[in-house]
């Protein structure tokens, strides 16, 4: 059966313009449905999808530029041809042009649109006389717009990061980049075996820049056809998560009981479990059934016994769970900025009005965790947003309402260090800065009294 991807992709679009939908969900159940097709054609509908998505900003801009209609008053299958059609004139390089014209004039009359193929085709053809003016945007005067266009970020989301990081537009660049897939080879004595099992697959990897026996993998196609992570030798989660997992201390065979609160998919949960495996217990949390079976995934995958997945509500008390834990690890819902390369979606479904209320959700959970840590204990609080109300007023938050004092993280990640930091107790993250997706750490220790 012939199936034409640019439809698949067409649909994929057309889906998302749908309020809760979400691209990286959406797009792997999709994968799923097709997964009879050869993997250039999948990896053609992952990237162009993902890559559409990511650069509408940029996208409307340029199609704006070159069409007397604008992008939000077309047709909705129109305007998803225009967008797909242009992500791969612009942004890839070895589908020609011309091929691209005509397979979105093919589309749009398969689609029913046969009257709106002259004004697809003439809009795409402007933009190819000019193409090497179509991403120049020195024209902009406004700063905030500028930057906006250029990396495709919500122009609110701009001004947050301009007032609150420092060099705020190069993190914006940074957070408009391609993130990479990483994994950790849970056994040392497998790493030899494992990365020439990836040469000879074809597969590019190289060493992570900091965890040992953690690295940066290319070109190969689904996770599942990685040696090594079908039989569970390799846990996958970005280095920033790593780095998480290690600043909780944890070593080879030690005999913790470790909470991990909201933790789907169940990464900093495997990675402690694996390094204190056999001993210890880690268990691990969340809100829902199809949550925790992805944590059970996990845990059965990587043979990890001491790992229990386990259905809490992290707002809900349980009181079994009261002052029993040696660490609490808090990885909290958040608005998600610091891996927006990875969620292409999800900078144009946060508001500002959402990221108050994931600040209350964020300090209803830790004051209710928080009980859990046994005195002298420590609580590991972190998220994958560079939002300062959700990382560093927070961690005023706890110092100042719950019975914690901060404790220093220099022991546990001392590669961090080799440059100045803001404080030895908490630490963002950043890609443009330390390679990593956006993520912040702090680490506190309970009151014995």
């Amino acid at each position: 059966m012939s199936v034409n991807t640019r439809e698949i992709i067409t649909d994929i679009l057309l889906e998302l313009d749908k309020e809760g939908s979400k691209s990286h969900l959406l797009i792997r159940e999709v994968l799923e449905k097709y997964d009879y097709l050869d993997s250039r054609d999948k990896g053609l509908i992952k990237r162009i999808s993902e890559g559409t998505v990511f650069h509408r900003i940029t996208l409307d801009f340029v199609l704006d530029k070159y069409s007397q209609k604008p992008m939000n008053k077309c047709k909705p299958v129109v305007a998803a041809i225009l967008r797909m059609s242009l992500y791969q004139i612009l942004f890839m390089d070895k589908i020609p042009d011309n091929a691209i014209c005509d397979e979105a004039v093919k589309l749009c009359r398969k689609k029913s649109f046969e009257a709106f193929c002259p004004f697809v085709n003439g809009v795409l053809r402007n933009i190819l006389r000019d193409k090497e003016n179509a991403l120049n945007f020195d024209g902009i005067d406004d700063k905030v717009q500028r930057i906006s266009v250029m990396y495709s970020c919500p122009e609110w989301i701009v001004k947050m990061l301009l007032k609150e990081q420092e060099d705020g537009e190069s993190l914006v660049k940074a957070l408009s980049g391609i993130r990479p897939a990483f994994v950790k080879v849970v056994n040392e004595a497998d790493t030899e075996v494992l990365t020439k099992a990836w040469g000879e697959a074809g597969i590019s990897f190289e060493p992570a820049r900091y965890i040992k026996n953690a690295f940066e993998i290319e070109d190969f196609d689904g996770m599942e056809s990685v040696p090594g992570f079908s039989d569970g030798r390799l846990i996958v989660q970005d280095e920033s998560s790593m780095i998480c997992a290690e600043c909780a201390g944890v070593q080879k065979g030690s005999d913790l009981r470790i909470l991990d609160v909201c933790a789907a998919p169940g990464g900093k949960s495997s990675y402690v479990a694996s390094r204190m495996y056999p001993e210890g217990e880690v268990v691990s949390c969340d809100v829902s059934d199809t949550k925790v079976s992805m944590i059970a995934d996990n845990a059965e995958r990587l043979h990890l016994s001491n790992l229990k997945p386990t259905l809490q509500d992290a707002t809900e008390f349980n009181e079994e769970y009261e002052a029993s834990f040696d660490i609490v690890i808090a990885d909290v819902p958040c608005s998600g900025l610091g891996v927006m390369p990875r969620k292409s979606d999800i900078k144009y479904n946060i508001t500002n009005e959402a990221m108050k209320d994931i600040c209350d959700l964020q300090k209803a959970i830790v004051t209710n965790v928080s009980r859990y840590v046994k005195p002298g204990g420590v609580l590991l609080y972190s998220t994958c947003t560079i939002h300062k109300a959700e990382n560093e007023k927070m961690v005023k938050f706890i110092t100042e309402n719950l019975p914690f004092k901060e404790d220093s993280l220099k022991p546990f990640v001392p590669f961090l260090f080799d440059k100045p930091r803001k404080s030895e107790c908490h630490i963002q993250l950043r890609p443009d800065t330390d390679g990593t997706d956006g993520f912040f750490v702090a680490r506190f220790v309970k009151s014995k009294d």
